[in-house]
């Protein structure tokens, strides 16, 4: 059985590279950034298996056979669901959008990210040494509220934002990073080419975001000063200037002045501001001091200019950007520097010396498009590369070029790869391909950078999932007024409401790591109810209204570690006794009801036993046989007399109604719910008269209310994971939905 790359052992390709990883085949250890990930033999020989065929379809059979000679003593199928998320969790790996390892449904994974092989390390070379670690590091895993079920459910194969399965995608606003190889460079025999920085590493970037605009607003422009301390952007409001670690600062404006490029001057005092005034349709250029109230016109149509590194040149566009022009820093000596009738410089960058500039030139005519330097004194073109553009990027002084590569420009589906080429810092020449350091969720644009590259920001269109409201109408049922609460960028989902119907209690990962808050639906801001040091998820609200209650979470793939309640009037967090594994707990929605918690028996029986907020886990209440599970998959009755089970079973859809213990069971035992794809989990209505529940459809998800006559009807759909939490008095449904940003995002420290 083949478990490496390559079987030669005299190969100097005894190491490879895919994603942030290296993996020594010889040794079998995974390292990232230095680091050495330790990994049981199973992920180990899971991991040599993908490595040996990146990008190719490996069923579940050929997984098992792999791994396993006797399937006779194991569950195979929960077996091969365990190694591939724990594999997954070692990878940093999230389900919404499989960097790694992707889920073919119903037939098996395919590793995606590339496997770049790496030569054996030489003596004159630093080719192969480890990269060491760097401060710009991912965010820590945050915790996962999962209990994995056998994918032959559907519901383990969801790959939205799947916040039931895996409550943390690792903070998503903090932008995992997919492709952080640094990236080693031996000197060649030309001196210019020597000084290209032949032992530096690629940097890590870690983003976080500056802004926070209103749904609908965007960022039209962004720039970083020299120096890294400050951003200048552009929205419907003006020019602002952020300070890292201080406020922001509103430049004057002119009226219907919609800005589409910034430019530092080297002083960090004063920017140029290019764009288009949209009632003349003129594209103008103007000059702003800070801490003056005006604006100084530099020159009329003109845009996208941008200004040397040593201040004494300005280059911008004219025309449509049909003619690129340069000029002094007060637009003296303005000359035409080259004209294409037929296409367009879309972008321009100085080079380092001020000699020469780096534009994308977009041809007339299909397929020639090119990368091109361009002699800053004559015109010439110096160097071209075809097929080659930057619509945004930086230029470091040893010839590093950066610039962002998008694959969609959907935010929901889009990635944003940070790419790097090397040019000849005289010459401007492309002196290897474009490779990839850096991969971010989201549409990135406007790529900008301080003059020493360590600190980068970007304007980022990203889709992530939030908190939403609805007022409940009926007869239907029906939602009416649906409002999204407000938030900043930060994943949120709800999971309870306060006693009075009047605050909505989610968790968010707004902190950097999960903690719980409650969102006034009058208020603008949320506010923080707990927070541990390893996240807290899965907020309710105990029957009198005196807690909420919450799990806490250690890291992806784990069952809860810790049971935890504080007082909705606020206080000291204090720990709830719990001498068992728990799994998972609800609370009916209200004065009348209980709260329940669920331990699993091995592959056997799930136990449901009565939990207090003082004293911890009571009686056993009931037993039903085990079958797959989710977190947050089950419900309980307003008067605590029923639990609702979904089984998740893909050929009989349905939910099971189970009697408590010393309750007697009235009306049906199940309710079917056909038409609908996979159930995910179901939540009780206030009046106890139907059911929320959560499908998973071939085309996303659906919250369907369900009576207890068998009734159906579609309340919202979703391209995320849906379910819906009635407030007590039953007015109100909140539930989490997909939204939508465009912000700033900027490196969050310097190298």
């Amino acid at each position: 059985m083949a478990t490496h790359v390559n079987d030669d052992s005299s190969s100097k390709q005894n190491r490879v590279r895919f994603g942030a990883f290296d993996f020594d085949l010889r040794r079998q250890e995974l390292r990232r950034q230095g680091h050495l990930i330790r990994l049981p033999a199973a992920q180990l020989r899971l991991l040599n298996l993908f490595l040996e065929r990146p990008g190719d379809l490996i069923t579940r059979e050929q997984i098992s056979s792999h791994l396993w000679n006797d399937t006779g003593t194991i569950d195979v199928s929960s077996g091969i669901n365990t190694s591939i998320n724990r594999l997954r969790g070692n990878l940093s790996d999230p389900l919404n959008s499989a960097e790694y390892i992707e889920t073919v449904i119903g037939l098996g994974y395919r590793f995606v990210a590339e496997v770049v092989p790496v030569s054996a390390p030489r003596a004159e070379s630093h080719e192969a040494a480890t990269p060491p670690p760097t401060t710009l590091d991912m965010a820590p895993p945050a915790p996962a509220a999962l209990h994995e079920f056998a994918e032959t459910s559907a519901a383990a194969q969801r790959r939205s934002f799947s916040h039931r399965q895996r409550l943390a995608v690792g903070s998503l606003l903090l932008l995992v990073v997919a492709g952080s190889v640094a990236l080693w460079r031996r000197g060649r025999s030309r001196p210019s080419i020597v000084a290209l920085s032949a032992t530096r590493p690629s940097p890590l970037f870690h983003l976080r975001p500056v802004t926070s605009t209103a749904p609908g607003e965007a960022i039209s422009a962004v720039a970083v000063s020299p120096d890294g301390r400050s951003v200048a952007f552009s929205n419907r409001a003006g020019v602002s200037v952020h300070t890292f670690g201080g406020g922001d600062i509103l430049l004057p404006s002119r009226p219907f002045f919609q800005v589409s490029r910034i430019s530092w001057f080297p002083d960090g005092t004063h920017l140029l501001l290019s764009g288009m005034d949209t009632q003349t349709h003129r594209h103008q250029v103007w000059g702003v001091r800070l801490g003056e109230g005006y604006l100084r016109f530099f020159a009329d149509d003109a845009d996208l200019a941008t200004v040397s590194q040593d201040g004494s040149s300005v280059a911008y566009t004219r025309q449509n950007g049909m003619e690129l022009w340069v000029a002094g820093a007060g637009n003296d000596g303005a000359h035409q520097l080259l004209a294409d009738p037929r296409g367009s410089f879309p972008y321009l960058i100085w080079s380092s010396a001020g000699d020469h500039l780096l534009v994308d030139h977009r041809a007339a005519s299909p397929g020639s498009d090119s990368y091109e330097s361009i002699d800053a004194r004559n015109g010439i073109v110096l160097a071209r590369e075809s097929h080659m553009v930057f619509s945004s990027g930086y230029l470091l002084q040893d010839g590093r070029l950066y610039f962002p590569l998008t694959e969609s420009a959907n935010p929901a589906a889009g990635q944003t790869q940070l790419m790097l080429v090397h040019t000849d810092p005289k010459t401007g020449k492309a002196l290897d391909k474009p490779q990839m350091q850096q991969l971010f969720s989201g549409y990135g644009r406007a790529l900008s950078a301080s003059l020493d590259g360590k600190r980068i920001a970007l304007a980022l269109d990203y889709a992530t999932v939030n908190v939403f409201v609805a007022d409940l109408r009926r007869p239907g049922p029906t939602l009416e007024n649906v409002r999204e609460l407000p938030h900043k960028v930060e994943e949120s989902y709800p999971h309870a409401w306060t006693s009075d119907s009047r605050a909505v209690l989610s968790e968010s990962s707004a902190l950097g790591v999960w903690a719980i808050f409650k969102q006034p639906l009058d208020a603008a801001e949320s506010q923080l109810v707990a927070k541990l040091p390893t996240g807290a998820a899965m907020a309710q609200i105990s029957p009198d209204g005196r807690w909420i209650l919450f799990l806490q979470f250690a890291k992806s793939n784990t069952p809860p570690i810790g049971f935890f309640r504080v007082p909705v009037t606020g206080g000291v967090v204090s720990q709830v006794p719990v001498s068992t594994q728990l799994e998972d707990f609800v609370c009916s929605v209200s004065a009348n009801g209980s709260c329940v918690v669920r331990e699993t028996i091995g592959n056997t029986e799930l136990v449901y036993s009565a939990l207090d907020p003082l004293t911890g886990v009571g009686r056993e209440l009931a037993r039903t046989p085990w079958h797959p599970i989710v977190l947050g998959d089950w419900g309980l009755s307003p008067d605590g007399s029923t639990l609702s089970i979904t089984d998740h079973d893909v050929v009989h859809p349905s939910i099971h109604l189970v009697s408590l213990a010393g309750r007697r069971a009235e009306g049906p035992s199940e309710l079917p719910l056909r038409g609908h794809g996979t159930l995910w989990g179901s939540n009780w209505a206030a009046d106890g008269r139907s059911l929320f529940v959560e499908c998973r459809t071939k085309d996303g998800f659906e919250l369907v209310n369900l009576d207890l006559g068998g009734k159906a009807v579609v309340l919202r759909k979703s391209s995320v994971t849906l379910w819906g939490i009635p407030s007590r008095d039953g007015k109100k449904l909140t539930f989490p939905d997909r939204t939508s940003s465009n912000n700033v995002w900027a490196s969050d420290t310097m190298q």
